[in-house]
């Protein structure tokens, strides 16, 4: 799949999270899972959309999944930090942050 093609359809599967179309959400970002199994962005949308379609053990898998991939990319920064090394702070590393501050926060959310 395409970088355009892998934007139109999160596009798409965010506007139909967005609009309350969470069976609508679910499908688009399967696609795009199908194509792209460590899409961060996508594990996170759909647990959003399966929480709201009262799937919640499919959301935490989707969520635990995504802090996976968050941790594994984060790692390098985290090691640098360990070794008190001077790690420039991206805007990467700080998506990296929130996204796991709001994974963490959606995992206790579903006692997880």
């Amino acid at each position: 799949m395409t970088t355009n093609a892998n934007d139109t359809l999160i596009s798409q599967a965010w506007r139909a999270q967005k609009d309350g179309k969470a069976s609508a959400a679910v499908s688009e970002f399967e696609k795009i899972l199908a194509q792209e199994p460590s899409n961060i962005d996508a594990h996170y949308g759909i647990g959003l959309a399966l929480r709201d379609s009262n799937q919640r053990e499919k959301a935490v898998e989707h969520f635990k999944r995504a802090l996976e991939l968050v941790t594994d990319a984060d790692a390098p920064r985290r090691a640098a930090q360990d070794e008190e090394r001077i790690v420039v702070n991206t805007p990467q590393d700080d998506r990296y942050m929130m996204l796991t501050r709001m994974l963490k926060q959606r995992l206790a959310e579903l006692g997880s």
